[in-house]
């Protein structure tokens, strides 16, 4: 007797249990080797993996859309260029790493800021070409064309290119598990021969390990497989395990109700299809309606200042003409309130402000103002911080750059009275911590004002104690005066004067002789004076004017 005899249903469902198994990878999941165990790698749950795997052909028309609609609609494309210029807009910075650095090193690197692909295409053009996919389609795709080539064993790469793949044919490439590089592996010096396992490549001279391909690019009927680190693929607005979410999904409606609102215009005022109001007579002959219309017209080409005169009667309301418009005005639909409050919702997707787009509203206040431009700095710096820490390190990493970095520039540069008080600040607050009775000392010698830095140690000493030290260092210091002072006045006086000095010859110091022969000169003078009646002073000093007169005469009244 067996067990399907009871439960025939049995040998069916181990059948699909192991089916699944195989299809999920369970199998592998779950093994262990002896005392050691791996942990689950799990990919994509089987639905996702299915709709990314099968919805390629979607995806590129889809694609497509997005970028024409971020390309066509103006209140997209305003708000994405202004990003990319504000980012790039101070260009590129290098920071050397060490002190030795080698600007040897860049030759290489500073060769394809100016052309690094075969369209002369700039490093900055590139990127900013990548910059508007990744707000627009929030996935793009940087391909760094390599070289290959055997050096004694050792297999080592030599950068060709810089290129922006478009995201609309650039696919992961996911085993049925949903596992990147577990699907396609190839050697990378031959690359035309595409293996579904890991392996040694079978080329006989060549003995290098086929690796796995994690990315693959549709490009004239044919996919080319391509590895991890040959691209780099940023996602800003919802980062996922492959596929970013475009923003422009999400306000899609508002960008389509853009579109709608400028066509209506551009059909009433440039195509004139449809008129803009109608003229409705009550009348109960339109013949003579239709003969007086041609009269007048005629009349009017005649004379185009002539004045028509037209009968209505009171009585019975003939001839009465009602006119119906058959188109709104801008004001009556309310147009320009509308698409202003669309455009400031659809930038705000992006978080551009107002005064970037020129908007007479944003310039209300100098605080709103402010504001907004500290809103726009953060965003700029968020997205250069994607460069900064996705892009430029595998960059420096293909082309060898160890001791150098590079980086983009602040695009907002901080006034010299903002860095001024920012370092009154830090000293100001040093001060304050020394007061608490910590240890303050100077980071770097030899540094402008605006970027010292200071170092704290030590612990806080209470206030009491701090008061008591100052007290005992105030006492200490008048101690120290009191005794020099004691100390000067009982110093003996060991100086003598010329006149005590038993050797001194007052005929022969020459200060003497000169002061002597000042003094025979001016009782000369003096003398002089009184002999050409001029009047000389108690002093024997001879008076010039009359003010100097008044003073001698009051001193000696006095």
């Amino acid at each position: 007797m067996k067990l399907s005899s009871y439960l025939p249903e049995v040998p069916a469902f181990a059948q699909q249990m192991s089916d699944l198994n195989g299809q999920i990878n369970m199998l592998q999941l779950m093994k262990a080797s002896g005392d050691t165990g791996q942990a689950p790698t799990i990919g994509l749950d089987h639905v996702v993996n299915t709709w990314v795997r099968h919805q390629m052909a979607y995806r590129q028309q889809l694609v497509m859309d997005l970028q024409t609609i971020a390309m066509s609609v103006e209140e997209i494309r305003g708000p994405l260029n202004h990003i990319t210029s504000e980012v790039f807009r101070r260009g590129f910075d290098w920071e050397p790493l060490t002190e030795d650095a080698d600007s040897a090193e860049l030759a290489n690197f500073k060769k394809f800021l100016t052309s690094c692909n075969v369209f002369d295409q700039s490093l900055e053009e590139v990127l900013r070409q990548v910059h508007f996919d990744l707000n627009s389609i929030d996935d793009c795709f940087i391909y760094i064309a390599k070289e290959y080539y055997d050096d004694n064993g050792t297999l080592k790469s030599k950068v060709q290119e810089i290129r922006r793949l478009n995201p609309a044919l650039v696919e992961f490439d996911l085993d049925n598990s949903g596992l990147p590089k577990n699907y396609h592996f190839f050697c990378p010096i031959h690359r035309e021969e595409i293996h579904e396992s890991k392996g040694i490549c079978p080329e006989p001279s060549c003995k290098f390990e086929t690796k796995p391909a994690m990315y693959k690019y549709y490009h004239r009927n044919k996919h080319l497989y391509l590895f991890e680190s040959e691209v780099i693929h940023l996602s800003k607005f919802s980062p996922s395990e492959t596929y970013g979410w475009s923003p422009i999904l999400t306000i899609f409606e508002k960008a389509l109700t853009l579109i709608g609102m400028d066509k209506n215009l551009y059909r009433y005022f440039f195509e004139r299809k449809m008129p803009g109001s109608m003229m409705m007579v009550f009348t109960d002959d339109p013949e003579s309606l239709r003969r007086e219309r041609a009269n007048l017209a005629a009349q009017t080409r005649l004379d185009p200042n002539f004045v028509p005169m037209v009968a209505v009667s009171s009585k019975n309301n003939r001839g009465r003409v009602d006119m119906v418009r058959l188109f709104h005005t801008l004001q009556e639909m309310d147009y320009l309130p509308v698409k202003d409050e669309i455009r400031e919702r659809v930038s705000a997707m992006w978080g551009v402000t107002p005064a970037w787009q020129g908007s007479p509203e944003a310039f209300g206040g100098l605080s709103t103002q402010t504001q907004q431009l500290v809103v726009m700095s953060r965003v700029v710096e968020g997205d250069q911080r994607l460069f900064h820490e996705k892009v430029f390190p595998q960059l420096l990493q293909a082309f060898g750059v160890e001791n150098w970095n590079i980086s983009l520039k602040v695009p907002e540069e901080k006034a010299e009275a903002t860095r001024i008080s920012f370092a009154q600040q830090r000293i100001a607050m040093a001060s304050q911590l020394n007061t608490m009775g910590f240890t303050i000392k100077l980071k770097e010698q030899g540094v402008v004002m605006e970027e010292a830095q200071f170092t704290i140690e030590g612990e806080v000493v209470p206030l009491t104690q701090l008061q008591g030290e100052q007290q005992a260092l105030s006492i200490e210091q008048q101690k120290d005066q009191m005794e020099q002072q004691a100390e000067m006045e009982e110093a003996p006086i060991n100086e003598e004067s010329p006149e005590d000095d038993e050797e001194y010859d007052p005929d022969s110091d020459e200060t003497n002789i000169e002061m002597t022969k000042a003094l025979d000169q001016h009782y000369a003078d003096a003398e002089a004076a009184e002999e050409d009646d001029e009047d000389v002073d108690e002093n024997y000093n001879v008076i010039t004017s009359k003010e100097e007169y008044d003073e001698y005469i009051e001193r000696i009244g006095n």
